[in-house]
């Protein structure tokens, strides 16, 4: 079964023993339009158009999820997940290879890694510079990035072969939502070990 939730870099460093790198991604599972308009703020995930949950987790390159958080609101972000679920400060990934997605930005400026892997952003469009454009370069860098985090892609698309987590979910129940998407983890990964 993949870990849910970290007390601190110790625990962490003990159930990612021997794994040099890993890959951080967000995914969100949409969910029913609430009734009260507070409640639909807060679901509302600009990035999909409509109300989802979003949880974190932690892959390497055979697709194995060492970690998945637990449902949070479709309001919230990827980074603001990841400083939810690994406070910074605390030294979580100095002996690790991290890659994340521009989802990730400003994560070097807070953690300390051994490496930390991530795109290039596009400039902000401005009157001096109407139509940015990353360099060649920045482009060719942005493919090799996608390259080595596709993986985490691949085991997000694992979970969603198990249709609760593709399809609009209609459950209130937050917790059971979240043993849900744990169960779906570790059958995975259950079967990615039957394989191997």
């Amino acid at each position: 079964m993949p870990k849910r939730k970290f007390e601190g870099p110790t625990e962490f460093e003990k159930h990612l023993k021997g794994v040099d790198e890993i890959i951080f991604d967000g995914f969100e599972n949409m969910t029913e339009r609430p009734q009260g308009y507070e409640d639909q703020k807060v679901k509302y995930s600009g990035k999909k158009g409509t109300h989802t949950d979003i949880a974190l987790l932690m892959s390497d390159k055979r697709t194995w999820i060492y970690y998945v958080s637990d449902f949070y609101d479709g309001s919230n972000v990827d980074f603001g997940l990841f400083k939810k679920e690994f406070p910074p400060g605390k030294g979580w990934f100095k002996k690790k290879k991290i890659i994340v997605d521009l989802g990730f930005q400003g994560i070097e400026k807070l953690y300390e890694a051994r490496e930390i892997i991530i795109g290039e952003k596009k400039p902000r469009k401005s009157e001096g510079n109407p139509k940015p454009e990353l360099a060649p370069e920045q482009k060719e860098r942005n493919r090799e990035v996608s390259r080595e985090r596709i993986y985490v892609e691949h085991a997000i698309g694992r979970l969603k072969r198990f249709r609760i987590l593709k399809n609009r979910c209609r459950l209130k129940c937050q917790n059971f939502k979240n043993q849900i998407i744990g169960i779906c983890a570790g059958l995975w990964n259950y079967e990615l070990n039957l394989n191997n």
